[in-house]
């Protein structure tokens, strides 16, 4: 298994705080590190985190995630892509078509056990799966399901259900995901000039693939991209309503 974790979007906290947000402190751990401990019960082969390159040179990012992990590294984005989806396909070298994949946003607090969750996935010999919770807020994805919980149709930035996506997205051949990827930005499936990387799950869709979901209980999805939602996760966290 590989973790691809998305961190090259534009983050930066403040002018006057430059540091991205997935490099903010809470209780004494980086976001970021708290995301990859987290996952550690997967046992992933290796941990590849998409970085800007200028963030990377700025703040020693590959120095970082190597003292998280050992089996974590980073790969630099050296100039502005056309979205997740492009940035995702900066790794495509570095993952073998066969391996199981997750993707993940770098700034997403999600408080579930990963293992659990993957486990779900692969036992119901699903090509692929995705986490899910409740909104209507169209800053997100949203996944249309069938009878069975099986995604049937995925829209960015348009609501067409309840069911928002939490960007968080594993495949059991990383492959078929990358081919998504590329088929997607042939055909110039972009949201207002950027690709997205929920909509290449229409793609695999068309194939007869079939996408599984998971329902996260209602706070446990805890996107941090603001220095607003960065407090408010503070705030749960020392609560002890977040870990």
């Amino acid at each position: 298994m590989n973790i691809l974790i998305l961190a090259a979007g534009e983050s930066a906290q403040t002018e006057d705080d430059p540091y991205p947000v997935w490099l903010s402190e809470v209780e004494g751990q980086l976001v970021l590190e708290r995301q990859i401990k987290a996952l550690e019960p997967l046992n992933p082969n290796r941990y590849i985190v998409c970085v800007r390159a200028t963030d990377s040179a700025r703040h020693h990012v590959r120095n970082i995630v190597r003292l998280i992990s050992p089996k974590a590294d980073t790969v630099e984005v050296k100039r502005a892509t056309a979205g997740a989806a492009c940035t995702a396909l900066l790794a495509i070298d570095h993952i073998q078509p066969d391996e199981e994949l997750i993707i993940l946003n770098a700034t997403d607090q999600i408080n579930v056990n990963f293992a659990e969750v993957v486990e779900s996935f692969r036992s119901s010999a699903a090509d692929g799966g995705v986490l899910t919770f409740d909104s209507l807020h169209p800053r997100y994805s949203f996944l249309r399901l069938d009878a069975n919980g099986h995604v049937i149709e995925v829209a960015e930035k348009r609501p067409i259900s309840r069911q928002a996506n939490a960007g968080f997205y594993w495949l059991r051949r990383a492959g078929d995901f990358f081919d998504a990827l590329q088929t997607m930005v042939l055909k110039d499936a972009h949201v207002n000039g950027l690709f997205y990387v929920a909509p290449a799950l229409n793609e695999l869709i068309l194939r007869q693939k079939v996408i599984q979901t998971f329902a996260l209980s209602k706070d446990a999805y805890m996107p941090i991209k603001s220095p607003r939602q960065l407090s408010n996760y503070e705030h749960l966290t020392e609560g002890g309503s977040a870990s």
